[in-house]
């Protein structure tokens, strides 16, 4: 999971309304960023910052960003594919135990790699032992008489109660590594397996079932004991994205209503990339949020320490271009 950076950062100007919005800027800040990323690769994976050991979250959102590079996006095919678990899922860094959340990120990245990979034969073994992991992976509150209990009572529609996904497997789910997982079965098209439309569905009514109050969503509840808890800018936009085939739900609409009152909305490179994805997937209007990006770039190309956070913010310039990663068809 990436650390939230600050709002304020050296070297970045953070004043919104400074940058520009022409198409000659934009290019110019992807071409600087795209450097940026270039430079910090190395044998198929990115790290959170260059010169540490190799992520599955870096080098997935850096991957993607990068998608249109032959070269790399091989090398990245082949690392992801070599680093996968016994059991289909990956660790948050090769050889650090078990599998968890960073499964769906690996996941999402290879099918839309491989996507680009026109004429060479699918890793379809790979892919599937992956969509089986997830599957397997999420919070299961019921045992088997609770299970029994529910489809005599309710019928088989009683056993489709809403389930996500937690960090580990075994523990809580969660808005953040549940909006991975879909949109990793959801790009860039719906997987076609057994059970997958069920397994969706329950994800999806998971993050509609606990949308705040206000509008968005918390890390996980959206009430704890008795307390409305408040939306958080980033998983409310994460929720979002994972939910762009949901766009009539009324919990979508309100968090959209209530977005720029959620907790970090524009005090982040990460809360505003991800704001202006979320934005941009739906067919609204960005442009605050992309000039609000472009302000906190810096000289590097960067747009802070984290590589996740500036892959993440050329994916967004790149879909303010039209060419949207993350958009659900």
């Amino acid at each position: 999971m990436a650390k939230t950076e600050k709002a304020k950062s050296k070297g970045a100007d953070n004043t919104a309304t400074a940058a520009k919005l022409d198409s000659a800027s934009i290019q110019s800040a992807l071409s600087r960023v795209d450097n940026c990323i270039k430079e910090a690769y190395k044998n198929g994976s990115w790290a959170y910052k260059s010169g540490d050991a190799a992520c599955i979250e870096p080098t997935a959102f850096c991957a993607i960003a990068r998608r249109k590079d032959a070269s790399a996006r091989k090398q990245v095919i082949e690392f992801l594919c070599a680093n996968q678990n016994e059991d289909g899922g990956w660790s948050t860094s090769p050889g650090m135990g078990k599998s968890d959340w960073t499964s769906g990120l690996a996941l999402l990245a290879l099918r839309v790699l491989l996507k680009e990979e026109s004429g060479e034969t699918p890793r379809s073994a790979v892919i599937d032992k992956a969509i089986n992991y997830l599957f397997e992976a999420r919070t299961e509150f019921y045992g088997a008489l609770a299970k029994f209990l529910l489809q005599i009572s309710k019928g088989d529609e009683g056993l489709n109660y809403p389930r996500g996904w937690p960090w580990s497997p075994g523990c809580f789910h969660w808005v953040e590594p549940t909006s991975y997982a879909l949109l990793a079965l959801k790009l860039p098209s719906h997987v076609q397996k057994s059970d997958s439309r069920r397994v969706i569905a329950r994800a999806d009514n998971f993050l509609l079932e606990h949308a705040c109050k206000d509008g968005g969503w918390n890390h996980g509840n959206d009430l704890c004991l008795s307390v409305y808890l408040p939306p958080f800018a980033v998983t409310t936009a994460e929720a979002l994205i994972a939910l762009q085939d949901q766009k009539s739900a009324s919990a979508v609409q309100h968090a959209f209503h209530n977005l720029k009152n959620t907790i970090g909305y524009g005090g982040s490179a990460m809360s505003v990339a991800w704001t202006a994805i979320a934005e941009l997937s739906y067919g609204k209007d960005a442009s605050d949020s992309i000039r609000n990006l472009l302000s906190r770039q810096h000289e590097d190309g960067s747009f802070g320490p984290n590589l996740m956070v500036t892959a993440l913010s050329m994916l967004a310039l790149q879909a303010h271009q039209g060419d949207n990663a993350l958009k659900i068809s």
